[in-house]
């Protein structure tokens, strides 16, 4: 699933940021923004949303062989 990448729990809240954000600037703004502060919240929420598609799950290891959990003795 390489639309999801390694972290599909991030990457499906990236892609709901940023639907959310263009939808809310279509309806509520009916169209582009007019002032600074709309373009702020506009640019912001798809960079917001584009952030949480390329990060990583807390519970997900890049690496090639990861070592086993620490034992606690």
């Amino acid at each position: 699933m390489s639309f999801l990448g390694s972290s599909p729990i991030t990457s499906i809240m990236g892609y709901l940021t940023i639907v959310l954000t263009v939808a809310q600037q279509v309806f509520t703004e009916q169209g582009m923004p007019h002032d600074t502060g709309g373009w702020i919240r506009l640019v912001g929420g798809i960079i917001l949303g584009v952030g949480l598609r390329f990060s990583k799950d807390a519970n997900i290891s890049n690496a090639p062989v990861p070592a086993p959990a620490a034992k606690v003795e």
